[in-house]
């Protein structure tokens, strides 16, 4: 990511939090990546490392779509392959997100798209929550929907088949 790009973002998101937009529009950066065939947003301040072509270890009697272990700065990180999880098939590339202020979880994505600022994206709620525990809502980008990972839901789902198998 280039410098100039990053503090467009940052200078947007300080315009936008002076001006107090609150209404059905984000007043943070987005970055979207894709996981598989299917497209998805996080909070860019939520972005702490994207990790390229580190090692996979695998982890004995772990469910299947936690990959293993990956090395982040000398600390372990269980790798996620969030398409898997979904039931869209492998991940293949070694291409890992980490979020800050998270559990000790990389991310396996497909390739990272693009930073959006609040001026180009709409934040919407989903209508019924049952049906999309993975995700706190979508962005509206140039017509397409791009779901919001939540994060929290995703780790406890992973403590809890972890703890399970």
């Amino acid at each position: 990511m280039g410098d100039s790009l990053f503090e467009d973002i940052v200078s947007n998101n300080d315009i936008d939090a002076l001006l107090g937009e609150n209404d059905n529009t984000s007043s943070q950066a987005w970055l979207v990546f894709s996981a598989g065939t299917r497209d998805y947003a996080v909070n860019s301040m939520d972005v702490k490392q994207i990790l390229r072509n580190n090692s996979i270890f695998p982890i004995p009697f772990a469910p299947q779509y936690v990959k293993g272990i990956v090395n982040c700065n000398s600390k372990p990180m269980a790798v996620i392959d969030f398409s898997l999880l979904q039931g869209q098939g492998e991940q293949l590339k070694n291409l890992f997100l980490i979020l800050k202020n998270k559990s000790d979880v990389a991310f396996q994505i497909t390739d990272v798209k693009e930073f959006q600022n609040s001026m180009n994206v709409t934040i919407q709620d989903f209508p019924d929550k049952t049906d999309v525990s993975f995700f706190s809502g979508a962005i509206n980008l140039n017509d397409s929907i791009i779901p919001i990972l939540d994060i929290e839901s995703i780790i406890s789902k992973v403590k809890v088949d972890l703890e399970n198998s």
